[in-house]
C-alpha cells in the first residue's frame, strides 16, 4: 500500500511517499499528482522517498512519466532520501537523486 502526504507551496509540490510503489498503487501518482502537473501549477516536485520500502517497474516508469510532464513545462523532479536499493535501481532513468 502507497500512502501520499501532499502539500504545494508557491509553485513546488512537496510528497512524502510511504509504502511500496507498485504497479496496483501507481494510480495514486496518476490521479493525485499529474493533475497538478498538467495543470500548470507545479514547476518542481520534491518526492522524499525516505519511507518508501519497495518500487517496481510500473513505479518507476511511473515516477518517469512525471519527470518527462514537468521536464516539459521547464520544471524537475527530484527525489530525496532514495535507500540505496532504491537508487540503484533508478540509475537508467536520469533522475535528479539528492
Amino acid at each position: 500500500m502507497l500512502s501520499l502526504n501532499l502539500e504545494v507551496k508557491d509553485n513546488n509540490l512537496y510528497a512524502k511517499l510511504v509504502g511500496k510503489l507498485t504497479r496496483k498503487e501507481t494510480y495514486k501518482l496518476e490521479e493525485y499528482i499529474i493533475p497538478y502537473i498538467e495543470g500548470g501549477k507545479v514547476k518542481n516536485f520534491y518526492c522524499d522517498c525516505s519511507r518508501l520500502k519497495k518500487m517496481d517497474a510500473e513505479g518507476r516508469f511511473s515516477l518517469f512519466r512525471v519527470k518527462v510532464l514537468l521536464k516539459r513545462q521547464k520544471g524537475s523532479l527530484i527525489l530525496v532520501d532514495v535507500k540505496k536499493d532504491l537508487k540503484e535501481k533508478l540509475v537508467g532513468y536520469r533522475m535528479r537523486i539528492q
